[in-house]
């Protein structure tokens, strides 16, 4: 019976906090990436070993050769005690086991019991049997109700190490062919049925006729099966760890058995030449590791079957192997521990769960882990490197744990079989769903294509018949990215790139804060669209979006945990439009999006079903990003930018179009006094020839007309009273090829004018330019570090100052800043609190964006609760926003005004301490005090006036 244990077995004493531990593997046990959402659970996963070894105060194996001491616990007893958590007894009446995951277990005891032979010939090699009664036994234990484990490239690699070819073949490669046909397809079955047929029904005609068309199907058949095997994509990995070249796989057989063969040759003394030790051990580790790199891909294949299989569900757990004899090197567990640990690391999707324990030394490729004071068990490890490899998360293949030597309680091994907490999959009807679903979902296929089909009526009178049906909410395209819209519940990940895991954790954010959002009640929902992703191969700066995103998620906890009279919830979707903005739009001004994907068509397909309201972000001045806020205008939908500064922007966008930041005119005015008057920046520089202010070095993108060109102009108009101007083009798109010529360019002019660098590009670039500039030594001025003035700077270097000094210590970044949060305030407190990260103006930007728009969707649900996008337009037009109090500033906007008047600007710089100091200040800052107008020490100069109304316009 399954609770009655030998004597040596219930006598063990459980180390202390080896329960932990085992409730610990039960889980991964029961389910291989527990812990992990059902839709983001992936096949590449792999969990690592656990070793269990004695304490170190005990020895690995006892002096006397026997038992281990009365009082003492023994890792080999407890790992072999472990199975009988691994089955339960069945019905009542069958009186038998029942498995709830497949396991095998490793007796080295039988293995050495092996019958040699009758004819005489050398018994075979022990790993293979080893490995053969490893692969029975997890076929012999497959669960109830789960399906028969079928090991198709195993079996086909074991048949091929022990088939028994003619002693001299013509071709081997055809011999092994016929060997593999006679036993893993029909052996002529096809054909000698139809002959035996034949003769069964006599000399008929229609007896000859029926072998004269079956006898050729199946010789087709076996031809077909040849050339798969041969040639099929399932088994070229063979090839390649034999390091054999070519697609063959009846090739790389003969090579394998070939191998084996020479390794079997040295084991039993038939080859004595001195080099052969060496060789054959190199060929019997290549045999072990192809053998069980097939039988982990099979596992792996067995492990996912199809979506639609009922049998999908009932596969959770892990398949494991015990080895309670891992002795020293050469013994068959040792063998098999080895080449798990070489296997495993080429091999991400291994569904094998291996516990082991140790009777030597430890292997050298294992992880110890020491136990640490005051802490008796190692539970809490095993589990953070169980979660860490169910999660995707790279770790060594083999991990080594000492039990503690104290005794736990007094407790009798027996618990391990008491009340096993394994726990799988549901019964043998949980899978039903899956298969009917797929039927169902083939037959709607087939009824919506032939629906498709069918003639159509033509659109009756005043219908143009151009509705357009809605569009997928997310979608891949050929850069890996994901683009389109998410809720943060509807299992659409937006991440991917370098920053996915910030993305993801946003998502996950977004996610549980909609969730609390009651849809009984009145709520709007507010669409955050910007860049969020890079393509897979980009290696371009974090997007300024997550910031303004993290900004917008504060608010919306904010303003939904309010009680207002005419409360309005705010539900937040995420879209993202792609590295560059590329898919955020489509035609018109975007003539780089040549696919169909096209985001802003999707946010307004979704208006009436998400009650969308408004889109604010875009954080990016492009072609594209214009086109998208047309695109919305045309469908009513009100735009609301932020990081947005391109003067094309509020001059050619439509009516719907308003933004918090102000245009590149208002910002060169700004950076123009700067660079003429800073007595910090001049400490760094020395005047043009007949000029009172620096030569300023643009560096500046020439295809980019809508940022960075445009501001090189406004900047050149501005400043050419006071400096002179050189100009260096320095492209975002070239990948980087220019980025060493463009910064030797730069630094010859710095040593010629003594100059500053104006740096008018991407902040996504910036990084690549000052790596080179700072790796060049003469690149230097007068006053030993090269002063750069920003307009748009990389955002970690805002958000983490102190990167300056250590990455780029020739260089003094002065950037620009449209706000500066209070360091105590409930915003700074609330975010670093919420995301563990610093504020910056694109947080700000981001939470009063929100804000501004729960507010003016309060203001209009009072008269209107039933109010659409349109509404929104128009109170942005008039009323409008006035002293709006944000993080970022005070703002008014509308009536007339695309962008607030009088915007809160900032110039700041990073000391080689790695702080930083504000040298500017302009604008609204206050509620209570007027504009600020002067800036500089004892407020020596004048802040530039703002030009008259007109390009704010909207008209």
């Amino acid at each position: 019976m399954l609770h009655r244990w030998p004597d040596d077995e219930q006598n063990l004493v459980l180390p202390s906090g080896f329960d932990e531990i085992v409730r610990v593997v039960d889980l991964y046990a029961a389910d291989r990436q527990s812990g992990i959402p059902r839709l983001r659970r992936s096949a590449n996963r792999r969990l690592p070993a656990l070793l269990f070894s004695r304490s170190p105060e005990e020895p690995n194996t006892p002096s006397s050769g026997d038992a281990p001491p009365v009082g003492t616990s023994d890792p080999s007893a407890l790992v072999r005690a472990y199975r009988k958590r691994l089955v339960r007894p069945g019905p009542r009446e069958a009186g038998h086991l029942t498995s709830l995951v497949p396991h095998a277990l490793v007796d080295e005891a039988r293995l050495a019991c092996e019958p040699v032979p009758d004819d005489g010939s050398a018994a075979e090699d022990p790993h293979l049997v080893l490995l053969d009664k490893v692969a029975r036994q997890l076929h012999a234990t497959m669960p109830d109700g789960a399906g028969a484990l079928r090991l198709g490239e195993f079996d086909v690699c074991l048949s091929v190490l022990r088939c028994q070819l003619p002693t001299e073949p013509a071709d081997e490669r055809t011999a092994v062919r016929n060997l593999l046909y006679g036993k893993h397809a029909w052996a002529f079955g096809l054909g000698a049925e139809v002959t035996r047929l034949g003769e069964d029904l006599g000399p008929k005609k229609a007896a000859a006729l029926l072998r004269a068309a079956a006898v050729p199907v199946a010789l087709l058949w076996r031809r077909w099966y040849g050339l798969r095997l041969d040639r099929g994509p399932r088994r070229r990995w063979v090839a390649g760890m034999l390091g054999e070249t070519g697609r063959s796989f009846l090739g790389a057989a003969v090579a394998l058995r070939e191998a084996h063969l020479r390794a079997r040759a040295v084991a039993t003394g038939e080859a004595r030449h001195p080099a052969a030790g060496a060789a054959a051990a190199r060929d019997a580790a290549a045999v072990r590791q192809i053998l069980l790199t097939a039988l982990v891909r099979d596992l792996a294949k067995a492990s996912r079957p199809p979506f639609w299989s009922r049998r999908r569900p009932r596969r959770p757990w892990s398949f494991v192997v015990l080895l309670p004899d891992v002795g020293a090197e050469g013994t068959p567990s040792r063998k098999f521990l080895d080449t798990f640990a070489a296997v495993a690391e080429d091999n991400p999707a291994c569904p094998l769960l291996v516990l082991g324990a140790a009777t030597a030394d430890i292997p050298p490729y294992v992880v110890p882990h020491a136990q640490q004071q005051g802490v008796p068990d190692p539970a809490r490890e095993i589990a953070a490197l169980y979660a860490s490899g169910a999660a995707g998360r790279p770790e060594q293949t083999v991990h080594a744990f000492a039990l503690s030597s104290t005794p736990d309680g007094g407790s009798a091994a027996d618990r391990l079989a008491v009340r096993p907490t394994v726990r799988v999959a549901g019964g043998r009807h949980q899978g039903w769903p899956r298969p009917l679903a797929a039927v169902t979902a083939l037959l709607l296929a087939a009824g919506v294509g032939w629906y498709t089909l069918l003639p159509t009526a033509p659109p009756a009178s005043g219908d143009d018949g151009k509705a357009a049906a809605p569009v997928a909410s997310c979608q891949r395209v050929r850069t890996g990215e994901i683009v389109g819209l998410t809720d943060g519940n509807d299992g659409c990940d937006l991440a991917h790139g370098l920053y996915a895991s910030q993305l993801r954790a946003l998502e996950h954010t977004v996610g549980e804060q909609n969730a609390q959002v009651d849809l009984s009640k009145p709520y709007r929902t507010l669409v955050f669209f910007a860049p969020l992703s890079v393509g897979s191969q980009s290696r371009r700066t974090v997007p300024t979006g997550l910031q303004i995103l993290r900004g917008a998620l504060l608010a919306q906890k904010e303003v939904n945990s309010l009680n207002l009279k005419h409360q309005v919830q705010v539900r937040l979707l995420v879209a993202n439009a792609g590295e560059y903005f590329h898919y955020g739009s489509l035609h018109g001004l975007n003539t780089k999006n040549l696919s169909r994907t096209d985001v802003s068509r999707m946010i307004a397909d979704r208006v009436a079903r998400d009650h969308i309201a408004a889109v604010f972000g875009l954080t990016q001045s492009r072609p594209e990003s214009l086109q998208a806020a047309i695109e919305l205008g045309t469908r009513g939908i009100p735009v609301l930018g932020t990081g947005v500064t391109g003067q094309p922007m509020v001059e050619d966008s439509p009516v719907s179009y308003f933004q918090l930041s102000p245009p590149d005119e208002r910002m060169a005015q700004i950076l123009a006094s700067f660079a003429s008057r800073s007595p910090r920046l001049h400490a760094l520089t020395k005047p043009a020839p007949g000029r009172p202010a620096p030569t300023a070095i643009i560096v500046f993108d020439p295809d980019d007309t809508y940022f960075s060109a445009d501001l090189k102009e406004k900047f050149s108009s501005d400043y050419a009273a006071d400096g002179s101007v050189r100009l260096v083009p320095y492209r975002e798109s070239d990948g980087g090829s220019q980025t060493p010529a463009v910064a030797a360019n730069v630094c010859t002019l710095v040593r010629q004018t003594n100059g500053f660098v104006l740096y008018t590009g991407r902040s996504s670039v910036m990084h690549d330019l000052f790596y080179y500039l700072q790796a060049d030594k003469n690149c230097r001025t007068r006053g030993g570090r090269v002063a750069v003035l920003a307009e748009s700077p990389a955002p970690d270097l805002v958000l983490h100052p102190e990167l300056m000094p250590q990455n780029y210590d020739s260089l003094t970044l002065f950037y620009s800043q449209f706000s500066l949060p209070d360091p105590g305030g409930p915003f700074t407190r609330g975010f670093r609190k919420g995301f563990g990260v610093a504020t910056d103006s694109d947080a700000a930007a981001g939470y009063d964006a929100l804000k501004i728009l729960f507010g003016i969707m309060t203001e209009i649900s009072g008269t209107d609760p039933d109010f659409r996008p349109g509404s929104v337009v128009t109170f942005l037009q008039s009323p409008g926003v006035k002293d709006y109090v944000g993080e970022s500033g005070i703002m008014t906007l509308g009536n007339g005004d695309k962008y607030p008047r009088d915007k809160e600007v900032h110039i700041r710089e990073i000391t080689s301490a790695g702080a930083t100091v504000t040298d500017l200040t302009c604008g609204a800052v206050s509620a209570s005090a007027d504009a600020v107008t002067r800036w500089g020490p004892s407020g020596r100069f004048p802040c530039p006036p703002e030009s008259e109304p007109g390009l704010g316009s909207s008209s």
